[in-house]
């Protein structure tokens, strides 16, 4: 992509900016909803694509890091309107190194992002999507995922929200010492429910931010239990 230090303008009105990450949990345990969650995930890129028509001051880039003990990073943050993910090689198997691959898919987006980053008017929101614990991760601990990311927080235009499917996100988070914040729990037969709530999310978080508006707090109207 074309990175701008300063923010695109249309007209007279500034584009405002959203770098919506996806990391997604593709270990072996995965295998039991991969369809489901596949079909969800397509469903959202459409989604997406009809907030930004509806929302024209906006601008959603997306990209994703597919993990198990390795990691599969998009080639290139994509124009919503451009977003695809290749299924074809992302497949449930093997461990989860859930830490690598916030502490990667950080890295991946500003080094991608670059300059934009700087601007007031541009903003990242990364969703981490697993079913399970960390257990193969090599370069990132606990500890560091959780300064990262904390760090990252207040700088207020990092977002993270944390999505456990079919276990409690609390206990996978549990080392970063998040509690509840900005995450939601739900049954692995609750994924188009859950997906909905992250894309009504967005699309509040997308109108509040052409309002002027900074949402930092998620999931707040409604719970998904399992």
């Amino acid at each position: 992509m074309k990175n701008q230090t300063n923010p695109q303008s249309k007209g007279n009105a500034i584009i405002k900016k959203t770098y919506y990450h996806l990391v997604l949990d593709k270990s072996g345990s995965m295998d039991s909803c991969w369809s489901e969650a596949r079909q969800v995930i397509n469903k959202q890129l459409q989604d997406f694509k009809r907030i930004q028509s509806e929302n024209p001051d906006s601008k959603i880039w997306f990209s994703y890091c597919a993990f198990n003990q390795a990691l599969r990073f998009s080639s290139d943050l994509m124009p919503v309107e451009d977003a695809t993910i290749d299924w074809a090689t992302i497949y449930p198997e093997g461990m989860t190194a859930l830490y690598d691959a916030i502490g990667e898919s950080i890295s991946y987006v500003k080094e991608k992002a670059a300059g934009d980053l700087k601007s007031e008017y541009s903003d990242v929101v990364m969703i981490i999507l697993t079913d399970g614990h960390e257990n193969a991760s090599k370069k990132y601990s606990g500890q560091e995922i959780k300064e990262m990311i904390q760090i990252y927080e207040l700088s207020e235009k990092w977002i993270f929200l944390f999505l456990g499917a079919g276990i409690e996100v609390t206990d996978v988070t549990k080392d970063l010492d998040r509690g509840s914040k900005n995450a939601i729990s739900f049954a692995k037969s609750d994924f188009h429910f859950a997906f909905n709530l992250v894309s009504d999310e967005l699309e509040d978080f997308v109108k509040l931010k052409s309002q002027g508006q900074k949402k930092t707090n998620f999931f707040e109207k409604g719970t998904v239990s399992f």
